[in-house]
């Protein structure tokens, strides 16, 4: 009988250290953050886009098992991200990687992390102030110029005032520097050039819209230039629809997979800009690494683009 008890008594004492135990793990442990696996903060400005879906599957993969990822979708709501951080603050993670709703308004939000000692890796879009390690991105101003100097050499040869049509998000930083970009070509290199319409928008429904009724007041259209996968392929929708394919070419941003279905046609699509969201994730997961470690980086890291083309990737060294 004496042994009955002493057996349920450290029965007793070892389910209470596992119940409290697990407790613990339950609430997040604390400060301890998992052991000695450092933990990143992720707010992407969306995932509604390919572009950003592959910025989070690089991410993951560069992690691997060194990181323990936390992501956050504010589906472009800049509150839902400004949110986001300061719980990811409250949270002490480790470090940050953003792309951000808005370059002004995540300000405070950077001032937070700032407060809080963790490092703010940005990626894709580049905050207009407040603390952050570096800024890594596609060279949009040099996508911008490819597009430009691809199309003159391939799809506007020896037309020396073609009608040209501008799709844009002018809210964006990176599309006012693309469509930038084009344009010095066009200055530079065909001053004859006519900018018959420049607008913008934000879904492919609405750039469908404003390209049926670019066409409708243009008898001649030449060239569509688009800052996103979204404004191209409603450009094209419309195009399609008004059954001008032989007289308009479109060329878009970001090489989506239905942009190169639609480029290996051989149709008017002829060509988007190629970013590389995968090296774009892997070089920001590597900063993080080396700013725990010490270091300090670049105020600005640039990732190679190309262009996509039905005959294969074409890089700046080739387009001199």
């Amino acid at each position: 009988m004496g042994r009955m008890k002493k057996l349920l008594a450290v029965l007793l004492i070892a389910t209470m250290a596992f119940v409290m135990t697990g407790c613990s793990t339950e609430e997040g442990g604390g400060d301890d953050k998992g052991g000695d696996k450092k933990v990143i903060g992720v707010s992407l400005m969306t995932l509604q886009y390919e572009f950003f879906q592959d910025i989070k599957a690089g991410i993951e993969k560069a992690a691997g098992d060194d990181y323990e990822i936390v992501f956050n979708d504010p589906n472009m709501d800049l509150q839902a991200q400004i949110d986001a951080i300061e719980n990811f603050c409250a949270q002490k993670v480790d470090a940050i990687i953003l792309t951000c709703v808005d370059g002004e308004g995540i300000i405070p939000a950077l001032d937070t992390c700032e407060e809080a000692d963790i490092p703010v890796i940005t990626v894709d879009y580049k905050p207009s102030g407040g603390k952050y390690e570096t800024y890594i991105g596609s060279d949009n101003f040099l996508g911008g110029q490819l597009a430009a100097k691809w199309a003159l050499k391939n799809v506007l040869d020896g037309n020396e005032e073609p009608n040209i049509v501008f799709l844009n998000n002018p809210m964006s930083v990176a599309s006012v520097e693309r469509v930038n970009g084009f344009k010095d070509i066009l200055e530079k290199e065909v001053p004859g050039a006519k900018i018959v319409a420049e607008q913008g928008g934000d879904s492919r429904e609405a750039f469908m819209s404003i390209m049926e009724d670019v066409l409708m007041a243009n008898d001649r259209v030449d060239l569509v230039f688009s800052y996103s996968a979204d404004g191209g392929l409603g450009s094209y929708d419309a195009i399609q629809a008004a059954g001008r394919e032989d007289e308009v070419s479109v060329i878009g941003f970001d090489a989506s997979d239905e942009e190169q279905s639609v480029i290996n046609e051989g149709g008017c699509y002829k060509g988007s800009i190629k970013q590389f969201p995968e090296k774009l994730a892997e070089t920001a997961v590597e900063c993080v690494e080396k700013v725990l470690d010490g270091e300090t980086l670049e105020e600005d890291i640039g990732v190679e683009v190309g262009v996509y083309t039905a005959d294969g990737i074409v890089y700046a060294d080739e387009l001199q």
